[in-house]
């Protein structure tokens, strides 16, 4: 790189200069605290979904590797390397889970778009036996999701899932879920719901049942529970690799459930009980002082009971 001497003279000028060895300090004081922020801006979107889905499959947390993998395969933009990196998580995840057809659907998933992948020899034997049969089985079927020279690209239309969420669900009764499915390629041979009480832990999977056009599923009166019942929709192959979301693991939908009001103090029975016994002491004392005294007025008695 060219550096112009005027520009250098200047530069060594300011550098002489003792005004401004304070401000070249705080300067340099202010990249450093702004560089980790920088990296973080770096590892964003999707690669930063991979990073934490890896980072969960290594502290063997497979069902949270599986679900936030998922949701980034799901995410536009991912690039051939990620999406080679995705796969080869989920199928591992899966197989570590014994879910040996959904792994073998995501090592078939891979093979399409990098066929010569193998597996790090850091993995056990079984796991690199099973990658193998897979392997052997795929080239056996015909290498299928592998482009042909002699073949167009066609581009895949997506899968679309119709749903509206409902705006809230009083607590502890089941909450009925519906969408319907667009799906011109009939790659999704079934419909998920996931479901959680609250914005942490697990979400639950149900498989939805199918009327018509409509599929539906339940969340039990029991996990309906103040502040809010977290779901979310997944469209899936028949391997029960997702091929279409409504929501995710890391954005999922929210039905509100309110919490209840305290009831009013009028509507305890203790309430009553206690009022009643004051009354008949207010009652009773009333009778005799009003049959002791000499005067000939009625004697009034007004008692307020409000409730709050």
């Amino acid at each position: 790189m060219r550096v112009d001497p005027a520009f250098a003279g200047r530069i060594a000028s300011a550098a002489m200069d003792p005004r401004r060895t304070a401000a070249r300090a705080l300067l340099a004081g202010m990249i450093a605290l702004a560089a980790p922020a920088v990296a973080t801006a770096q590892v964003t979107g999707n690669q930063l979904l991979v990073t934490v889905g890896r980072e969960q499959f290594d502290d063997l947390r497979y069902d949270e590797a599986i679900q936030t993998l998922s949701a980034a395969l799901l995410r536009r933009g991912n690039t051939p390397a990620q999406e080679v990196t995705i796969y080869e998580l989920l199928a591992l995840s899966y197989l570590a889970l014994n879910r040996e057809e959904e792994s073998e659907g995501a090592f078939r998933l891979l093979l399409a778009r990098a066929p010569e992948h193998r597996l790090d020899d850091s993995h056990s034997p079984r796991v690199r036996e099973f990658f193998q049969r897979v392997v052997d089985r795929w080239h056996r079927d015909g290498s299928p999701g592998l482009p042909r020279a002699e073949e167009a690209p066609r581009a895949e239309r997506p899968v679309l899932i119709d749903h509206r969420s409902p705006a809230e669900q009083p607590r502890g009764l089941a909450l009925t879920l519906s969408a319907q499915l667009t799906d011109p390629d009939r790659r999704a041979e079934s419909l998920v719901l996931a479901y959680r009480a609250g914005s942490h832990g697990l979400f639950h999977r149900l498989r939805t049942v199918r009327s018509g056009a409509e599929f539906a599923a339940q969340v039990p009166g029991d996990d309906v529970r103040a502040p809010a019942v977290e779901y979310y929709l997944e469209a899936v192959d028949p391997r029960g690799i997702a091929v279409a979301s409504r929501g995710d693991a890391l954005a999922p939908l929210r039905v509100v459930v309110p919490v209840e009001a305290s009831p009013s103090i009028a509507s305890r029975w203790w309430f009553w009980t206690g009022a009643a016994v004051v009354l008949a002491g207010v009652v009773v004392g009333t009778y005799f002082a009003v049959s002791g005294s000499a005067s000939s007025e009625p004697a009034h008695l007004t008692i307020n009971v409000r409730g709050d």
